[in-house]
């Protein structure tokens, strides 16, 4: 089985600049040519299920990449990217002056560092890996639009990447917009097919 993974495309909070997780922003225009351009990129392959993040940003990503294929998007809340807490809603720079040293240390071990007052990675790693796990026991090709945080998580989840290399520039594990990847699941191991395509 194939599990296909696509990040929802630019939104409004991207543009702002801002650290979000649950806030709902919505798609921009090149968000929405984003999700165009991962559909086409995926034309070529199928899928029986598509689950969604509930967030706008990623389930209007994912109505794009299902049109016309007949399969229903599926609501999933536990596919959210992170709660960000207080960092939430919170420009990049307003983190640097009210956190001082320690902002970094908080970017650069987002793993084991929560965002003050958010949700700890260890408990989304709970929910995104019940989603994939249940996707896995029922065997079937799916397609997952979701952020770059819980699609990282899916990564970590089968092994395919380190925890301490997640979300990290160094390392280059950062889902892009308009692309799509692939996990392929054989007698139960997990191989990454397709990274960004």
């Amino acid at each position: 089985m194939y599990l296909y993974l696509v990040r929802h495309g630019q939104s409004v909070g991207n543009v702002r600049g801002v650290f979000y997780g649950w806030s709902d922003y919505p798609l921009t225009d090149l968000g929405r040519e984003q999700a165009r351009q991962a559909a086409e990129a995926l034309k070529e392959v199928s899928f029986t299920r598509c689950l969604s993040s509930d967030m706008s940003r990623a389930w209007d990503t994912a109505l794009i990449c299902a049109e016309g294929r007949g399969v229903t998007v599926e609501a999933e809340p536990r596919l959210r990217e992170q709660d960000m807490g207080e960092m939430e809603d919170m420009p990049f720079e307003e983190g640097f002056a009210r956190w001082g040293d320690d902002f970094p240390r908080m970017l650069g071990d987002w793993v084991n560092v929560p965002p003050p007052g958010g949700e700890p990675v260890a408990r989304m790693k709970e929910r995104v890996g019940a989603v994939v796990d249940e996707l896995v026991d029922r065997g079937e090709d799916a397609l997952i639009v979701a952020h770059n945080g819980s699609l990282s998580l899916i990564l970590s989840h089968f092994g395919l990447v380190k925890e301490s290399e997640l979300m990290n520039h160094e390392y280059g594990w950062f889902f892009e917009h308009g692309t799509y990847s692939a996990i392929e699941i054989k007698d139960g191991a997990a191989r990454l097919a397709v990274f960004n395509r």
